[in-house]
């Protein structure tokens, strides 16, 4: 069974056309350049037709001690809508600073008129990071693929399904073009030793059992 990397699986019309189902795929994949195996690529989609593609979410990674930077843990709080603001609740998202994060430096916060001077005086400075953001799967659950969507997977399920049909075919009519090309006199020639089957005698010992005329005389070829 052939390895692909991302882009040949799409090439092949094997993934959907969703570029979050995309995403979901290359993060399980480890990249694009990563090879997986015809049959892991099909897995991952019929797991993802069954349950869904995780969502992603974009998120704060900080640097930690290995070098690495790494995202903590999620946490979601709900807030209530101001209606005299015109405002809505929601959910917020946030994710805590992971174990081993290397902290670069502190804030030193000024002083502002009452209690926020309190306040600020009262948390003290704080640590700064080394960050960046990322894009992280799993966490956020898993999205449905709509109907059409769907649609589109199944259209391109068949269209590689055709591909890989003719691409066998291919094969296999090659193969029978080289089969007919070693297939004449010195195809049918047995080796050296072995008892004839062809009715041609053996390679090396009487030549390919033929005769040509050259001024009357027999050549023995």
């Amino acid at each position: 069974m052939a390895a692909l990397d991302f882009g040949m699986a799409l090439a092949r019309g094997m993934l959907p056309t969703s570029e979050k189902a995309q995403k979901d795929l290359l993060n399980l994949a480890g990249g694009r350049n990563i090879f997986k195996s015809e049959d892991w690529w099909n897995k991952a989609v019929d797991t993802q037709i069954s349950s869904g593609y995780r969502k992603g979410e974009m998120a704060t990674a900080y640097r930690t001690t290995s070098g690495e930077y790494k995202v903590g843990r999620r946490t979601t709080s709900t807030y209530r809508g101001n209606p005299f603001m015109g405002t809505g609740g929601g959910t917020s998202v946030s994710y805590s600073v992971p174990e081993g994060a290397v902290i670069t430096g502190y804030t030193n916060p000024r002083p502002s008129p009452g209690y926020q001077s309190w306040y600020h005086s009262y948390r003290g400075p704080q640590p700064t990071y080394d960050t960046k953001q990322v894009e992280v799967f799993g966490q956020a659950g898993r999205a449905d693929f709509t109907a059409g969507e769907l649609s589109d997977v199944e259209a391109a399920a068949k269209r590689g399904a055709s591909r890989v049909k003719s691409e066998s075919e291919a094969t296999k009519a090659s193969q029978r073009r080289l089969r007919r090309g070693t297939g004449g006199l010195v195809g049918k020639a047995i080796a050296m030793g072995d008892k004839p089957a062809t009715g041609l005698p053996e390679l090396g010992t009487t030549g390919l059992g033929m005769t040509a005329g050259l001024f009357g005389a027999d050549i023995k070829l």
